[in-house]
């Protein structure tokens, strides 16, 4: 076969050949330069952001300790945390009857009177209709959530309560559907036994001084007389600590009972390190949320910033705001908001510094261009930058289609 030949009869095999791999080739090119140049991409959107701080915060208020000349078993009448007035009686304390194992009888009556004060609750008025019966069901699923969620958080300051509210409403709606009969039954010998209980010489205290605030024995905790509102106007950081490492102060010679507060103000001291510094201003009022009070929500106002030479200090929140509820623990955790920015949510990657201005790139009709920002705040992997406003066309505007990621990134890049 001559070269003509040959040529005739195999060109178009071998250009079709040549004109496959030439497209092979293109095409692994490009899939490969559009993966090195690829560009991950999001719309630029507002972002609202609160700055919190934490600490452990340390209870001040003047306390009033109820105390008895002897131990005894504690009776009492008047509810814990609950605002009395004057006159009533708070409760009584039996002297001498059961001395050998006064701390199993008392368990046996706190008891009682807990089961007691549920019965007494779950009455009915004549006049409730069975529709009623629902919402008692609800209310008894929702404490029923409450404590499993309280139980998961390690926190058991409010389990007992909803637990009580909780059988509450179960013998509310088992009353109403004629399914729980015998409460009165019940209950009258639940006091039989607790009056078998109560021997020894009775000692009754009444609250004889104006209306205030009782709480239980629980909540006596020998620093009464250490954290008072005598003791914020000399508190230094150095003073704030030896009261928080100081022991409880027992009563001497006496057995407490019980204790009373009659002033509405309440303050908290929370000590800081120098890099809080500037976050608080006295007569500033700041948002306060109580973890391990059922993330309860109040407004403090600061009424004291005491520094020391090293640039850390103390500072003194206080309200007269008395919640239902709530728990006055001598020491828990707080979060306090300091401060809210709202502006454009851009990622730390998107971030870069070009001739020493910060900004970031947006992507606009296979484009590249460099948008300056003015951050606002910094967070973990992300911050906040101000909006545009009339800044002109060289800031980030909102709706932008920001680059978070890509290579070989400058201003004037051009994508096909």
């Amino acid at each position: 076969m001559t070269r003509g030949a040959f040529l005739k009869k195999y060109f178009m095999r071998f250009a079709v050949t040549l004109t496959l791999a030439g497209l092979i080739v293109y095409t692994v090119y490009h899939v490969f330069a559009s993966t090195s140049g690829s560009l991950m991409k999001t719309p630029v959107q507002m972002y609202d952001e609160i700055q919190t701080v934490g600490g452990e915060a340390y209870l001040f208020r003047d306390e009033d300790v109820l105390t008895v000349s002897s131990a005894g078993l504690i009776n009492d009448s008047a509810e814990s945390g609950v605002k009395v007035s004057k006159g009533v009686k708070l409760t009584e304390v039996y002297i001498g009857g059961n001395a050998e194992d006064l701390t199993a009888v008392q368990t046996e009556l706190d008891r009682l009177n807990r089961l007691i004060g549920v019965l007494e609750d779950s009455a009915v008025s004549a006049d409730t209709t069975l529709s009623k019966a629902g919402s008692y069901r609800a209310e008894a699923n929702t404490d029923y959530l409450a404590i499993r969620q309280a139980v998961t958080a390690g926190d058991w300051s409010q389990v007992s309560q909803l637990e009580a509210s909780m059988l509450t409403a179960l013998n509310k709606y088992g009353v109403l559907t004629n399914s729980n009969t015998g409460i009165d039954e019940t209950l009258a010998s639940l006091k039989e036994a607790r009056s078998k209980l109560l021997t020894g010489t009775p000692v009754t205290l009444q609250n004889s001084k104006a209306s205030g605030y009782f709480y239980s024995r629980t909540y006596v905790d020998g620093y009464e007389a250490l954290f008072t509102t005598d003791a914020l106007e000399s508190l230094t950081p150095e003073r704030f600590a030896e009261l928080t490492a100081s022991e409880p102060i027992p009563s001497e010679d006496r057995f407490a009972v019980g204790k009373m507060v009659y002033d509405y103000d309440w303050h908290l001291a929370i000590s800081f390190d120098a890099s809080a510094a500037g976050l608080f201003a006295e007569g500033g009022e700041y948002a306060f949320a109580f973890p391990e009070n059922r993330d309860t929500e109040l407004t403090l106002t600061c009424t004291g910033i005491h520094a020391g030479s090293d640039g850390a200090f103390v500072a003194v929140f206080s309200t007269d705001e008395v919640p239902s509820n709530f728990v006055y623990l001598r020491r828990q955790h707080v979060e306090i908001t300091v401060g809210s920015c709202s502006g454009y949510h851009i990622p730390e990657s998107a971030l870069h510094t070009v001739n020493g201005v910060e900004g970031v790139y947006i992507f606009e009709e296979s484009t590249v261009y460099f948008r300056r920002v003015e951050i606002l705040y910094r967070g973990d992997g992300y911050c906040i930058a101000a909006q545009q406003g009339d800044r002109g066309d060289e800031y980030l505007a909102l709706h932008d289609i920001l680059v978070t990621s890509g290579k070989d990134l400058y201003d004037g890049r051009v994508y096909r």
